[in-house]
């Protein structure tokens, strides 16, 4: 009887107990409530920049470090390896402590963010890009592709030209007579003057203006006269490398930025397989133009080389090089038809008394002087 007294009585001290205990935690008897402990907030590395970046600019490794930032804050398109950044292209102006994520880098030059053209940043300092011609025979056969190092070939046609009037030679020519009928020189004139600094004035006729005359004074008679071609001065032709080691930009015409991509035209045929009277739509590939102009990276001086060959209409080749050719630059030599004949033992053909029939007046073109771009379909 009393052991089950004494358990009653220990349970009555053990709930009394526990109701203090709730009283004390819970406020209760006017005790101010402690504040708990705040849990530790982790860190994570990321990249930031450690200097101002501007856009397009290639990342170098002092512009970026590693700086612990809160793990709660943190995102994943932030990075968290220098190897990510260094050597990479900034696609935007970045400022310094900013974090570096993902969308701020890049490997492709063109691929920025913000104003301005994507080409220039491609650019070198001190270079500029220029454009110029290109067909398939000056374009290597249109295996140029953005980022190649070539060669610029330039070809002349050369002539004789007169300094004073700045006309082909020789003059047109006419006899001179004097007053008493004595010859001075080639076809008759109509009239002979002279001007304030003795040049002789020929008028050969009454609507043509008077013709500032050169005579030749032959040694053996002591005559003067002038020689009358049969034909045509002949041009020289000779051809030099004009500009060495410039790097495409690119290949053809840039994309406006208000370009859309053409929709691809879907043709209704008769479908393989498909049930009576019904029709599948093929869908055919656009044609693909052929470029014709390509975009140059070069010396100011070189581009205003290259200004004046095309507004003079001068041929001019593109010649592939290898990239990042280590080769010293060679000088070249102009090459004219004395230089073939003197450095690839060509031999001057003898004349001789019988030839062939048809005669060969000029050997057959292997390329047509312009070759116009044809489209050629897509496979």
């Amino acid at each position: 009887m009393r052991r089950g007294r004494t358990f009653i009585l220990l349970a009555l001290i053990l709930l009394i107990g526990a109701v203090g205990a709730f009283l004390l935690l819970s406020g209760g008897g006017g005790t101010a409530e402690e504040a708990p402990t705040p849990t530790p907030v982790g860190e994570a590395n990321i990249v930031i920049a450690a200097q101002n970046i501007s856009r397009g600019s290639i990342i170098a490794p002092d512009a970026a470090i590693i700086s612990p930032y809160p793990a709660d804050y943190k995102v994943e398109t932030m990075l968290d390896d220098l190897g990510q950044v260094v050597g990479k292209r900034a696609r935007m102006d970045i400022a310094r402590g900013v974090p570096i994520t993902e969308n701020m880098v890049t490997d492709k030059a063109g691929d920025l963010l913000g104003v301005g053209s994507d080409a220039s940043i491609a650019i070198p300092p001190g270079m500029t890009a220029i454009s110029i011609p290109m067909d398939r025979f000056s374009g290597v056969a249109f295996a140029l592709r953005t980022g190649d190092q070539v060669d610029v070939l330039v070809s002349l046609l050369l002539v004789d030209i007169d300094e004073d009037f700045q006309t082909d030679l020789p003059n047109e020519t006419a006899f001179l007579f004097n007053a008493q009928g004595d010859l001075l020189s080639g076809f008759v004139c109509r009239a002979v003057d002279t001007n304030d600094a003795g040049d002789i004035l020929c008028s050969i006729a009454e609507e043509r203006p008077p013709v500032q005359g050169k005579t030749v004074i032959d040694a053996a008679t002591d005559e003067s006269f002038f020689v009358v071609p049969i034909g045509a001065q002949r041009p020289r032709l000779v051809s030099q490398r004009l500009i060495s080691n410039a790097v495409v930009l690119g290949v053809g015409t840039f994309p406006l930025p208000q370009e859309e991509a053409v929709p691809v035209a879907a043709t209704p045929v008769a479908g393989v397989g498909a049930p009576a009277g019904q029709t599948t739509e093929v869908v055919e590939a656009p044609a693909v133009v052929p470029p014709d102009i390509i975009t140059l990276i070069v010396q100011p001086q070189d581009a205003l080389a290259l200004n004046w060959a095309v507004r003079a209409g001068v041929d001019l080749v593109l010649t592939l090089r290898s990239p990042n050719d280590p080769t010293a630059e060679l000088v070249t030599e102009s090459v004219t038809l004395q230089f073939l004949i003197d450095n690839y033992e060509i031999t001057v053909p003898s004349k001789l008394p019988f030839g062939t029939v048809p005669r060969l007046e000029a050997p057959p073109f292997l390329f047509p002087p312009q070759l116009e771009p044809t489209p050629v379909p897509q496979q």
